[in-house]
């Protein structure tokens, strides 16, 4: 690949290339899940409850975890039965089900991320600190050129909407909470 490719092509290179990353880390992450016992929905689930702290409503979970309630439903199920949450009815409103991290559930989360943060430092030992900071910068200009297009955004309104993004790894459920009332305020 050298600097013959036209432009077009090495963008269309460029998107293969990150296509083909996402997939093969999407396959491991899966694999590597279930040495825990999970499936990356469960997982998913698992980690936005323990990031959130507190119970929540199934349908929060529905919408963070992009699953529909049946699927929620069973995936909550097993769940409950490795004993990873809790599942409860509101005390004010007798239709809504909770559920919340167990302990267990927390320590598991809290495992898989050590584990997965040792993985993550041999993945990038090759690299100097210089290309760190390169390939991070690379990465925040993609997030950024992405974002500002799927959500026509652009200036001060994309900064804000990238610093919010970022905040979604802290409490997913929060940040969809907050999404859902933003968007019930401008409607």
């Amino acid at each position: 690949m050298g600097p013959s490719l036209r432009r077009e092509e090495r963008v269309k290179v460029i998107k293969d290339l990150f296509i083909s990353l996402m997939w093969i880390a999407a396959r491991y992450h899966s694999q590597w899940l279930q040495s825990f016992g999970l499936t990356h929905p469960q997982f998913m689930t698992l980690a936005s409850l323990v990031a959130h702290r507190q119970s929540c409503a199934m349908r929060d979970l529905t919408e963070v975890t992009f699953q529909d309630p049946p699927t929620m439903t069973g995936i909550i199920d097993r769940l409950v039965k490795m004993r990873l949450v809790q599942r409860f009815r509101s005390e004010t409103d007798r239709r809504v089900v909770l559920v919340q991290a167990t302990e267990a559930g927390i320590d598991l989360v809290r495992q898989i991320k050590e584990e997965a943060t040792e993985h993550d430092l041999k993945v990038y030992e090759a690299l100097t600190d210089e290309e760190l900071n390169q390939y991070e910068q690379l990465l925040r200009y993609l997030l950024r050129a992405h974002l500002g297009q799927f959500m026509a955004l652009q200036g001060a309104e994309l900064d804000s909407e990238i610093e919010k993004l970022q905040h979604f790894k802290d409490d997913p459920i929060h940040y969809m909470k907050q999404e859902k009332e933003k968007q019930r305020k401008v409607h």
